[in-house]
């Protein structure tokens, strides 16, 4: 294992353009300020301890053994479950990546985990020990940097992805979703803020719609998603305004009341807090990448 330092926290971090590698241990409490997507494929691997995983509208209970497959732009966040220590390890990787190290043809076959209806898989002993094999071999190189470090991690990053492409189809992807009927209801909610996002909508709205005061509503969407009810809103409507800047040539203030904002200037505000760019500014980041 990683030495531990003081603070109760240790994190090595390798980055390229095309993939990346981080490990983290924890022993003080640690919530994610803010829900957040990434334009690369997440996979997260818990060595030790226990955490409560939000996936777009639905909350995992993730223990040790477990791996999670995050797609490209899915909003998610971890939060604490009882004891906060935990041990964890992040490989984020695009399809450049794939494609320089599989072959175009093969792409959707290791990329398959991250199409399932659930996407968390707890590992069987075997499996476990192969696969914690690799990603400790991972750890070691990203803490000691040897020469050479780079190009092993890439090695270790396309082994991993076969031995879980072999591995993975003899798994029933089964849920392990906190499924009580009170989730299920704040899930309906969610799930109509994604369909409905160009409304004005409200607390007062949808606590009306779905027969719940606007107190426990707002209660329960920061219990069961880790974020707040306008968080969400926010997050829905940012990402499909992404969508629009990249698709199209609208005026950003067609993109702006077409993703369900009120006005301009607020638009401006969330997006830049979101994404750090604002709007004309992401726009042209996205033409000078995908030109």
């Amino acid at each position: 294992m990683a030495a531990i330092n003081p603070l109760g926290a240790t994190k090595y971090l390798h980055k390229e353009p095309a993939f990346r590698v981080e490990y983290a241990y924890r022993r003080q409490p640690y919530n994610m300020d803010s829900d957040h997507a990434h334009d690369s494929y997440e996979i997260y691997y818990l060595f030790a301890g226990q955490r409560k995983y939000y996936i777009q509208d639905h909350v995992y209970l993730i223990a040790q053994g477990d791996l999670v497959f995050i797609p490209k732009q899915a909003l998610h966040r971890t939060l604490d479950v009882g004891n906060p220590t935990h041990e964890r390890i992040m490989l984020h990787f695009n399809e450049t990546f794939l494609e320089e190290c599989f072959g175009t043809d093969s792409v959707m076959k290791v990329l398959a985990p991250f199409g399932k209806d659930i996407p968390t898989v707890r590992l069987k002993p075997d499996d476990r020990q192969l696969i914690e094999g690799l990603l400790h071999k991972m750890t070691k190189e990203l803490k000691e940097r040897a020469e050479g470090h780079v190009i092993y991690l890439k090695a270790l990053i396309i082994e991993f992805l076969l031995q879980l492409r072999r591995s993975l189809d003899r798994y029933d992807m089964s849920s392990n979703t906190t499924d009580a009927p009170l989730h299920r209801k704040i899930y309906e909610v969610a799930n109509y803020i994604q369909d409905n996002y160009m409304e004005p909508l409200t607390l007062a709205h949808l606590s009306q719609r779905y027969f719940i005061s606007t107190y426990y509503l707002s209660r329960m969407f920061k219990e069961t998603f880790g974020i707040s009810f306008i968080e969400y809103l926010n997050h829905v409507r940012i990402k499909k305004a992404q969508q629009l800047l990249k698709e199209t040539e609208w005026k950003i203030l067609r993109v702006s009341e077409h993703a369900g904002f009120e006005n301009i200037a607020h638009f401006g505000r969330v997006f830049k807090q979101a994404t750090g760019l604002s709007p004309s500014q992401y726009r042209r980041m996205q033409a000078s990448t995908n030109p």
